[in-house]
Order: structure tokens, then C-alpha cells, then sequence
């Protein structure tokens, strides 16, 4: 028996004033109802599923399959869809210098048009200020 798996990959590049100061990727969770997301569109349920938002929040706490919400949220939708393979979307978004400036991101999420978390990331606490720019990119692989 087959079995369809949904994972992905988060990536993100940080420039202050132009200049590339980290460079980071590393895998995330798809958490429960985000796995539902993709059960009712496969279902023919698409009605306000699409993924179109990122959100930057506060949470330090590891991810867990049953997380629902980004803590303290700056949400901004994404900024372009592709598909880089036939089995993979990629969602680019970027928050620009004058965004989410005096936060301490932690942590970051894919949400779907109706506001339901489909995937969440948490890593090293960033303190975002201007001039610093966050361009990132969040692939997700259906095998």
C-alpha cells in the first residue's frame, strides 16, 4: 500500500543593508490540520484552502503536530507560488526593512486563505530591525 507524505523545507536568507548575513535552511513540521488541508482539497473541499500567507511570531516551543496558532503574529501574504518539481509547491515571501520591526522571531508559519495553520518552524531568535530584510522560501514535497 502506498502512502502519501507531506513534508517541507524552510528557508530564509537575512541582509542587513544589502549584505547577506545568514543564510538558513532546515526541514519543518506539517502539522495536523494542516495534513487536513491536504485531505479535502485532494477531496475536492478547496474552499479557502490554498496557502496564501506567512506569519513571523514569538513562540520559542518546539513544533508539535497539534499546534494551531503562531504566537504574537505578523502576517503577510506570500509573495509568489511555483512548482518546482511535479510533487512540490514553493511559497517565496519576504519581509521587507520595514516590517515586524522591535519583534523577536522565533518562529514561523504557512497558513491557508481562511487563516488555519498548515505548517509551523521554529528556530534561533532573530531581533528584526531596519534596515534588515528576510527573504525566504518554503517548499513542500508530497511523496
Amino acid at each position: 500500500m502506498d502512502t502519501i507524505k507531506v513534508k517541507g523545507a524552510f528557508s530564509m536568507k537575512t541582509y542587513i543593508d544589502g549584505k547577506l548575513i545568514e543564510n538558513y535552511t532546515d526541514n519543518n513540521l506539517v502539522v495536523t490540520v494542516g495534513k487536513e488541508i491536504v485531505a479535502q482539497l485532494l477531496g475536492g473541499s478547496a474552499s479557502g484552502a490554498a496557502i496564501t500567507k506567512i506569519q513571523a511570531g514569538t513562540d520559542t516551543t518546539a513544533p508539535a503536530l497539534s499546534d494551531t496558532a503562531i504566537t504574537n503574529p505578523f502576517t503577510k501574504a506570500i509573495g509568489a507560488v511555483s512548482y518546482p518539481s511535479i510533487n512540490e509547491v514553493q511559497f517565496d515571501w519576504i519581509l521587507n526593512a520595514n516590517e515586524a520591526n522591535g519583534m523577536t522571531i522565533s518562529e514561523f508559519g504557512l497558513l491557508s486563505n481562511n487563516n488555519v495553520l498548515f505548517a509551523r518552524k521554529t528556530r534561533t531568535p532573530i531581533q528584526k530591525v531596519s534596515p534588515m530584510v528576510i527573504v525566504g522560501a518554503w517548499k513542500i514535497t508530497i511523496n
